[in-house]
C-alpha cells in the first residue's frame, strides 16, 4: 500500500513539478500593487504615468493595469531614490539593523507552522523585505509548496548539508531562488533526521556543539536579508533547539482548542527550561518578541472564541490580535501546492479570498512591528 501510494505521488509530483522545473508567479493588480507598496493607488496611477523610470505593467482587457513582483521591488526602489518614501520608510535594514531570525515553533502537529511561513514570508518579500525561508521538518512541506520535490532531486542540497556534521557545505551553496523575486528557500528532505543522530553521538565524545551550528552556519549570508523564518518539526529536537539559539524572536501558531491549550503549558514549560539552557550557554543572547498565533481559527465557533479569550486574558500581548483565519480559499491552494498569493482571485470565490488576504495581512501586519520594533523604528513611520 505504501509503495503505491509512494509511487503515485511521486508521478504527480513530476507531472505538476518536474525537477527541473519552476513554478511561476501570478501579476498583481493596480490596487493590489499599490497596498504592497502602502501608497495611494491614485498616486501610484500617478507614478505610472508620470514618474520617469517607473515601471508601467500592461494592460490586461484593454483598461486593467497589472504588474510583476519584480516590477514591484523597482518600483520601490525608484520611490526611495527619488525621496518620495524615507529611508526609515524602506523594508531593507541598514548596517546598524541585525537581520531578525524568526523560527516558528509548537510541539503540536497541524498548528498551521508550515501555512504561516509561507504565507507571512511570501507577503513579507511582496512588501519589499528580502526573505530567507529555511525548512527543519523532514516532511518538507515548505518545500514542497515552492514545488520543489525532495525525491525527485536526490542530489539537491538541503537544510541538513547546512548543519550536518562531516564537512557542512557554506549556506551560499545550499540557498535556491523562488517565484518570489525577494523569497529564497533552504529546502528541507528526510535527510535532516539524520542531524539528530549525528548530535546524539557527539555527546560520548564530549564536544557537540550542536547549539551554535545554524546561526554559525548562516552567519555568512545574513548580510544579504532582513528577515528569517525557520519552519521547524513539531517536536524538541537538537535542530529545533539550534534554530532557537539562532533566533532573534520566536512565533508559536496555536490552534483555538481546549486540547491545544492544555498542551500548550507543558509547552511553554519545556520551552522556559529550554531557553534556560540558552541563556547559560550564550548570557548575552536574548530574544526580541515570543508571540502566540492563533491559527486555524473561525470567529462564528463559540467555543475557540471562548478560548482566544481565556488565551487573551492570561497571556495578554503574548497573544497576536490577528488570528489566522481558517479559510477554503487557503486549503484548496494547498491543494495544488500554492498560497494564497499565488492563486488567481478570479478563480476562488470573491469574499472568501479577501478574507483570507486580511487575515494574513493583519499578522503580516504584527510580525512587522516587532521587526522593526527591534530594529528602532516605528512601524507605518
Amino acid at each position: 500500500m505504501s509503495t503505491r501510494l509512494g509511487n503515485r505521488l511521486r508521478e504527480h509530483a513530476e507531472e505538476t513539478f518536474p525537477p527541473d522545473a519552476q513554478k511561476g508567479l501570478r501579476r498583481f493588480a493596480m490596487r493590489e500593487a499599490a497596498d504592497l507598496l502602502r501608497i495611494n493607488q491614485n498616486t501610484f496611477r500617478h507614478h505610472v504615468s508620470n514618474l520617469e523610470g517607473f515601471p508601467e505593467g500592461i494592460l490586461e482587457g484593454g483598461n486593467r493595469r497589472s504588474f510583476t513582483a519584480s516590477e514591484l521591488v523597482e518600483a520601490q526602489r525608484i520611490l526611495l531614490d527619488t525621496g518620495r518614501i524615507r529611508r526609515e520608510d524602506h523594508p531593507h535594514r541598514t548596517d546598524g539593523e541585525a537581520c531578525q531570525v524568526v523560527t516558528v515553533f509548537n510541539l503540536k502537529g497541524g498548528s498551521a507552522k508550515t501555512s504561516t511561513v509561507t504565507h507571512l514570508g511570501q507577503l513579507l518579500g511582496l512588501r519589499g523585505y528580502r526573505v530567507l525561508l529555511i525548512d527543519l521538518d523532514s516532511q518538507a512541506s515548505l518545500t514542497n509548496l515552492f514545488g520543489i520535490t525532495p525525491e525527485l532531486a536526490p542530489d539537491m542540497p538541503t537544510s541538513y548539508d547546512l548543519i550536518r556534521a562531516d564537512s557542512p557545505l557554506p549556506a551560499s551553496e545550499i540557498i535556491r531562488k523562488t517565484n518570489f523575486p525577494t523569497v529564497d528557500l533552504i529546502p528541507a528532505s528526510m535527510d535532516i533526521m539524520e542531524y539528530e543522530f549525528e548530535v546524539a553521538l557527539s555527546f560520548r565524545s564530549g564536544t557537540t556543539t550542536f547549539h551554535t551550528q545554524l546561526k554559525e552556519a548562516l552567519e555568512p549570508v545574513l548580510g544579504n536579508y532582513d528577515i528569517v523564518l525557520i519552519d521547524t518539526p513539531p517536536q524538541l529536537n537538537f535542530s529545533v533547539i539550534s534554530s532557537i539559539f539562532a533566533s532573534t524572536g520566536v512565533l508559536i501558531p496555536l490552534n483555538a482548542s481546549m486540547l491545544d491549550v492544555m498542551s500548550l503549558a507543558s509547552f511553554l514549560k519545556m520551552a522556559s527550561s529550554l531557553m534556560g539552557v540558552v541563556e547559560s550557554h550564550a548570557p548575552e543572547h536574548g530574544l526580541n518578541f515570543v508571540r502566540l498565533l492563533l491559527t486555524r481559527y473561525e470567529p462564528t465557533d463559540g467555543p475557540q472564541v471562548q478560548i482566544s479569550s481565556l488565551l487573551r486574558t492570561v497571556l495578554g500581548d503574548s497573544v497576536l490580535p490577528a488570528e489566522f483565519l481558517k479559510s477554503t480559499a487557503i486549503g484548496d491552494a494547498a491543494n495544488t501546492q500554492q498560497s494564497i498569493f499565488e492563486v488567481e482571485p478570479k478563480d476562488v470565490n470573491r469574499r472568501t479570498y479577501e478574507r483570507a488576504i486580511e487575515s494574513v495581512s493583519r499578522i503580516t501586519d504584527e510580525v512587522e512591528r516587532e521587526i522593526r520594533k527591534a530594529w528602532g523604528r516605528t512601524y507605518g513611520a
